[in-house]
């Protein structure tokens, strides 16, 4: 998905924002056209210098610093997306349920087997998921050092969310493409 913001960039686009749904079990990526003089002159110079650009071969090359701070933005929005208390009671919820099923399986045989196995699973299944959020929450330190490092503007959007813009770039318009990563293929 980066390398699709960043081609996309140079062709008139911004990035803007990027959503997953866990339901669907897709991401969802936001581009707005950009109107700026610059990115307009740009994009017709790209045009130019890379005609079959459609072919998805013949892309002008990414610079990595450039590659690596809308990585870390776009991490940075999908850390963001849910509380970190929200993010603990999904990944709650199959934890209870593979220790009921434990339990529900081994209990007529054995009462003791069966607490101690459903209470080790979900010792266990806790555990991992304290892990998966300490490791989130380092990963989302890491960016958002990143991008305050690069001059990125934090913002609050409507939806309480902390979002990073980069420095000059204005909030977004009402005209925008969605892409979602299931439409785009191998790209």
């Amino acid at each position: 998905m980066t390398r699709l913001a960043l081609v996309a960039e140079q062709f008139g686009y911004v990035y803007m924002d990027l959503h997953q749904d866990f339901e669907d079990q897709c991401a969802t990526m936001l581009l707005l056209p950009d109107r700026s003089d610059h990115a307009q002159a740009r994009a017709a110079a790209n045009w130019a210098r890379y005609p079959h650009a459609a072919d998805g071969r013949s892309l002008p090359p990414d610079e990595p610093e450039v590659r690596e701070l809308l990585k870390a933005r776009m991490m940075t929005d999908l850390n963001r997306q849910y509380s970190m208390r929200h993010r603990a009671l999904v990944m709650l919820i199959p934890s209870l349920a593979g220790t009921w099923e434990l339990w529900s399986e081994f209990k007529t045989e054995n009462r003791t087997f069966a607490l101690l196995l459903a209470g080790g699973f979900f010792v266990l299944a806790s555990s991992l998921i304290i892990l998966r959020i300490a490791l989130a929450q380092r990963d989302s330190t890491k960016y958002t050092r990143r991008l305050e490092a690069a001059g990125y503007t934090a913002v609050t959007d409507r939806n309480g969310r902390r979002r990073y813009y980069p420095p000059g770039r204005h909030l977004p318009g009402p005209d925008s493409l969605m892409f979602s990563a299931n439409e785009l293929g191998d790209y």
